[in-house]
């Protein structure tokens, strides 16, 4: 019975520290406009160990000096004003420092104080009467390191519902709203924060024939083996009976995998 009792209690030991690495990191992150400027970060240590673990710009790995106490992202693959997105993983004791995060330029806003997450409802709320009659509005989600349109809105007169369910990645999600005048010109609501638990999602095969499925409902975006961009959605289970046998890249919660259609 001890010896069954010792097993157990080191089961469950080995069980809690596992939770506590998955839960062990922050993350850090900034967007805006790229202005010409390459990134500079400050990471600190302590008793050897740096703070950062890992770097991406637009939803892909950054490879990076970890044993530094600075190091610099580089963005020179951008366009001028195109966007930009960074996301640092680090240690929650001993937080990083982007130097000049200003050189990214941020887009104009608006004011809507009412834009929030209702964690009780989980639902993403806001108010209608707050909003502008001439303009239309859409909401949008950063997904792999874009601004993606997951709810049109339309004008404030139409909306039929001032509250949206959204599907969340693991880890830190974005939301906006976007308001465009009759003129064309867009602004843009404060960014609202959700940081999501890892929700395990998986892929149930990496050999298919008409569908990709996933373990739950996610984002997810497609690509051919070349890297072009095939299609995007949300869902658990998404055709690929139009496409050609071959290779295939998918994106879906955070992560990304290679799948071969039979």
């Amino acid at each position: 019975m001890k010896k069954i009792f010792s097993l157990i209690l080191t089961m469950l030991t080995i069980t809690l520290y596992g939770q506590e690495e998955v839960n062990a990191y922050d993350e850090l992150s900034v967007w805006g406009k790229y202005s010409g400027e390459n990134l500079y970060v400050l990471n600190p240590s302590e008793n050897g160990t740096f703070s950062v673990k890992e770097v991406y710009v637009d939803g892909k790995a950054l490879e990076f000096c970890q044993e530094s106490n600075a190091f610099e992202i580089p963005l020179e693959g951008h366009e001028l004003n195109s966007f930009v997105y960074v996301k640092i993983v680090h240690l929650p004791q001993i937080k990083p420092l982007i130097i000049n995060e200003e050189s990214l330029i941020k887009e104009s806003e608006f004011s809507l104080p009412s834009f929030v997450y209702n964690k009780k409802s989980k639902l993403l709320e806001w108010k209608a009467a707050e909003m502008d009659a001439a303009c239309s509005y859409r909401l949008e989600q950063m997904l792999y390191g874009k601004w993606v349109v997951v709810k049109k809105l339309g004008k404030p007169t139409d909306m039929l519902a001032e509250n949206f369910l959204p599907v969340q990645l693991s880890g830190m999600n974005l939301f906006r709203i976007v308001q465009t005048d009759e003129g064309g010109q867009e602004l843009s609501s404060p960014v609202v924060k959700l940081k999501c638990p890892n929700r395990k999602i998986l892929l149930l095969t990496d050999k298919v024939k008409e569908f990709i499925e996933f373990t739950e409902v996610t984002h997810y975006e497609l690509y051919d083996a070349n890297g072009t961009f095939l299609k995007r959605g949300t869902a658990k289970k998404v055709s690929v009976t139009d496409l050609p046998k071959g290779t295939y890249w998918v994106n879906f919660d955070g992560k990304e995998a290679v799948i071969t259609k039979k």
